[in-house]
């Protein structure tokens, strides 16, 4: 049985959108890797960027609703169980790839997991593109940060191998920036690209992308 990938797709898209979206990442995965695109719960409006182009591709969906919960509540958000669902019975996953909002989710998802396991990691990879960070507003454009930031942070970063892409014309890559805090400092690495808030299309970076998370699943 081949590995497989957990594609988890942004807020107010869908699976079947975000497969265009990630298409050429798609490509390049598939030559080592089974995808597997998972549906977020919540109707929403559309996400940035979705129209007009994905118009009649609705409903769109989204993983949370990015307003902060109360402090207690800050490592849960209300699709988790549904993706707990997914993971345990559509699995075992190897890696996750997830863009944008999705990025939240799969935070949350690893450290529930991670913790679950006693601090053993739940996947062998992580890839995020143009991650926003949780919750909306935990630190601003001008380098400001809420007082769920500490208390984020405080729950314990992700152990699992992560690879980020931020974009450097992303409208939201200070909240990308501030994502990669989430994760392992010595088990994580960055990309920062040129280009907006959308998966990456340059064929050679994808390809690039795609051999690293085959090396780590491979342990090389």
């Amino acid at each position: 049985m081949r590995p497989k990938i957990l594609m988890i797709h942004g807020g107010g898209t869908t699976p079947d959108i975000f497969r265009i979206q990630a298409r050429k990442l798609d490509a390049a995965l598939s030559q080592f890797f089974d995808l597997h695109y998972v549906s977020a719960p919540i109707e929403c409006p559309a996400g940035p960027g979705v129209l007009p182009f994905f118009a009649g591709m609705g409903p769109f969906l989204k993983w949370m609703h990015d307003q902060p919960p109360d402090l207690e509540d800050l490592d849960t958000f209300p699709a988790l169980d549904d993706m707990l669902e997914v993971f345990h019975a559509e699995g075992p996953f190897d890696g996750i790839v997830a863009f944008s909002q999705g990025a939240k989710a799969a935070l949350h998802l690893l450290r529930y997991l991670e913790r679950e396991r006693g601090g053993e990691r739940a996947v062998d990879f992580v890839i995020t593109v143009c991650p926003t960070c949780p919750f909306q507003g935990i630190k601003d454009s001008k380098d400001r940060r809420s007082p769920y930031a500490k208390a984020c942070l405080e729950l314990g970063k992700v152990q699992t191998e992560s690879i980020h892409v931020l974009a450097s014309g992303d409208p939201y890559n200070y909240e990308s920036e501030s994502m990669i805090e989430f994760f392992e400092a010595s088990a994580r690495k960055v990309f920062r690209i040129e280009g907006g808030h959308h998966m990456p299309m340059d064929d050679g970076f994808n390809r690039k992308l795609a051999e690293m998370a085959a090396r780590i699943y491979n342990g090389i």
